[in-house]
């Protein structure tokens, strides 16, 4: 846990507005303090206001994706203030230099699992401060020592004649007063909020439907636009009816986007028929006559060409695995709603980065930062999806062909077949073990399009790509070292290129190393006749974290005890990020039974979590949960699938995700830690997977390796 005092120079920001309100923004960056009098509202960053009728809004840096990251962060927020909690309202913030995430390369957005870690220190500061600042304005109108005021629960007490002004109260006085430097913050024993499961913000009013999502935003004169893209990836239009389509009721233009066309009308219904009656027709693209076999080929042929290790050892193991293309498959289509004008562009969307809607809106426009404004609503799923920029581009192009406010809403069948997919690979893992039946030699070459390249060129020039490799045994030294120490290690990977647009899908590279590594370590388990969490706590030497949790897990899922005939135990550990110094530590335990007809089903699932300090432990616990299924989902069912270079899946009838049927009991512990708080976003979704498929190996000594498991023989 960090000290109670900050250690480095801190400034907080504060001005009024009408109405008696008081604003307050924060930088570590500042070179001087703003005065009241010089600051702008736009230029203040704004991180907090409080007004005369007592309402506290705090605008927030994450998109909200069901993540809880909007309670986290208020409730780090709210402790410092001693605020009271049923005060509180939550906005996403605007696009502004303060809300940038110093741990996702200073951008403004949402992944990683870094919403409460990054904005931890900065958050208690901004609570702290204006606590301070509300102290000193009330002791000022007492007349009293600042030492003989107390906050509590949104009020400024006088600890010696008990009298108390509410924040709403001091709020005008607050905003004249100069904000501290370095503001005390609260010691852990003090926190009355961080550590309680309290219940989230937004609850309420999705129950009652008065959440917005981008899917509800409706503005005054608003069309609506359907899209169709090229089926093939990277194709061009080849002939399209516009006559045809503007013939449709309530159909007012077509306008051409990036590898497609949309059709814009007074309804989405209106808009889908436009589209039918427009009889688009594509060519060309990037993927031509490409289908999954010739993926697997081209991965296979990768790997020979990189070569394999010469194994001599008492005992060895030679094993090669694969998995596929997958699909967000959120439960809310892509969308997003813009209106261009000759000087503005406002955009609403559901996105998980605010930076790349700017960039895309400066792209089509021409505009400034200043002419635009980005609102971001509530995010029905995101997963990695909505960090991409592809449905804002086509919202601003349609709104600026016609001048009017458009939604642009894909179809489920656009949106599970233009997706930017998890990326398929393939693994090969050669390993020799000594006389102590431990490796010493540990060969590994991965074979997977590289996805870094797209956000980093030169990462494709050089061909390399660090999520390709973190998260596995590797001989990288610019990455932290694996928990598993392990001699002899040489780690290749090499790019395939296949014309498929990747990106990153939920705990990217650990839903794909992780299944590698601890298949692969379970593997030389059985190999050598010994218990698969034994073997696992040999190879992990130099960290207490790892062994904590993997011990508690077993003990937790009763390890080691009698099951019955056709019933299994699977164990996984991760770390997350495994790019990153402070990590998120889970294992998890999987029973479950495969039939005398090989029908797999999921019985329990044991899950232990160390992402140190808990802020609220029932959204840690709903993240694990929600991992797992997903993790679940996509090791029994998912995959895309390519066919004459198109997706063949459309929707959710052939695009198969986990029903509340297939979810097992789960039960989630969490660490007791003091340690600053670290990501809980994805960290579960990744040991899941191999914790199934070994479990299978333990009820019916089949090896699963390739995913998803689908209809693959057991028995």
């Amino acid at each position: 846990m960090k000290k109670t005092t900050m250690n480095r120079r801190t400034f907080l920001k504060v001005t009024t507005i009408a109405g008696g309100s008081l604003l307050v923004g924060c930088t570590f960056y500042s070179p001087k303090i703003m005065s009241s009098a010089n600051a702008k509202e736009n230029e203040l960053g704004l991180w907090v206001r409080i007004d005369k009728n007592e309402n506290i809004t705090l605008f927030l840096p994450a998109s909200e994706m069901g993540q809880q990251a909007h309670t986290g962060q208020a409730m780090i927020l709210a402790e410092e203030l001693e605020a009271d909690w049923d005060s509180i309202r939550v906005i996403t913030a605007s696009n502004h230099d303060e809300f940038k995430n110093q741990m996702l390369f200073g951008m403004q957005r949402t992944d990683g699992s870094k919403s409460i870690m990054a904005f931890w220190d900065k958050l208690r500061v901004v609570g702290a401060g204006t606590k301070e600042i509300l102290i000193e304005a009330a002791a000022k109108e007492w007349g009293v020592p600042k030492t003989e005021c107390i906050a509590d629960k949104g009020f400024i007490r006088h600890s010696k004649t008990g009298r108390n002004f509410s924040y709403g109260q001091l709020a005008q006085t607050a905003s004249k007063i100069s904000p501290p430097e370095s503001p005390t913050l609260k010691s852990p024993d003090k926190f009355k909020l961080i550590g309680r499961s309290i219940p989230k913000l937004h609850t309420p009013d999705k129950v009652s439907g008065r959440a917005e999502f981008g899917i509800d935003v409706r503005r005054p004169g608003m069309l609506f636009a359907a899209v169709c893209q090229s089926p093939v990836f990277g194709g061009e239009i080849k002939f399209f009816d516009e006559i045809a389509a503007k013939s449709v009721k309530g159909v007012e233009a077509v306008v051409e986007i990036p590898n497609g066309i949309a059709v814009v009308a007074d309804t989405t219904w209106h808009a889908e028929q436009g589209l039918k009656s427009l009889r688009c027709e594509f060519e060309g693209g990037n993927t031509t006559n490409l289908d999954s076999s010739k993926v697997s080929a081209k991965f296979r042929a990768t790997l020979d060409e990189m070569g394999k290790a010469e194994l001599s050892g008492e005992k060895s193991l030679d094993v090669e695995y694969e998995m596929p293309f997958l699909h967000h498959a959120t439960m809310e289509p892509m969308n997003c709603t813009a209106h261009v004008t000759s000087k503005s562009c406002e955009i609403w969307v559901p996105t998980q980065n605010q930076e790349d809607c700017m960039n895309a809106a400066k792209d089509v426009t021409g505009f400034s930062e200043d002419q635009i404004i980005i609102h971001t609503t509530l995010l029905g799923g995101g997963f990695g999806r909505r960090g991409e920029k592809d449905f804002v581009t086509q919202a601003v192009i349609v709104s600026k062909a016609i001048q009017k406010p458009v939604q642009v809403i894909w179809s489920r069948e656009e949106d599970t077949q233009h997706g930017f997919y998890r990326p398929a690979s393939m693994g090969r893992f050669q390993i020799d073990l000594g006389k102590d039946e431990l490796p010493i030699k540990w060969e590994s070459q991965i074979a997977q399009p590289n996805m870094v390249s797209r956000f980093i060129p030169p990462l494709g020039w050089i061909d390399f790509d660090p999520l390709a490799v973190a998260g596995t045994v590797h001989d990288y030294g610019m990455f932290p070292d694996h928990f598993y120490k392990i001699e002899g290690v040489n780690s290749e990977h090499t790019g395939v290129e296949l014309g498929v647009p990747v990106g990153p899908w939920r705990a990217p590279p650990n839903s794909l190393n992780v299944f590698y590594t601890e298949s692969v370590v379970d593997e030389l388990a059985y190999l050598v006749g010994q218990d698969p969490l034994n073997y696992r706590i040999r190879l992990i030497k130099n960290s207490p974290r790892h062994l904590s949790v993997l011990k508690q897990v077993a003990k937790q899922a009763s390890w080691g005890k009698s099951l019955p005939e056709g019933h299994g135990r699977g164990i996984a550990i991760n770390e997350w990020f495994p790019l990153d110094e402070n990590r998120t530590v889970v294992a998890q335990v999987v029973e479950l039974s495969v039939s005398n007809r090989g029908k797999i089903k999921l019985h329990r699932v044991d899950c232990v979590v160390d992402c140190g300090l808990a802020v609220n432990p029932d959204s840690i616990r709903a993240q694990m949960e929600g991992a797992i299924v997903m993790g679940a989902s996509a090791t029994l069912f998912e995959q895309i699938t390519i066919k004459d270079g198109r997706v063949v899946e459309s929707n959710f009838d052939d695009y198969r995700i986990a029903r509340m049927k297939d979810t097992p009991k789960i039960e989630v512990s969490i660490v007791k830690s003091d340690s600053s708080p670290t990501g809980i976003g994805e960290p579960g979704a990744a040991p899941i997977v191999p914790a199934i498929t070994n479990a299978i190996f333990a009820a019916t000594r089949k090896r699963v390796r390739k995913l998803p498991i689908g209809k693959q023989m057991l028995v």
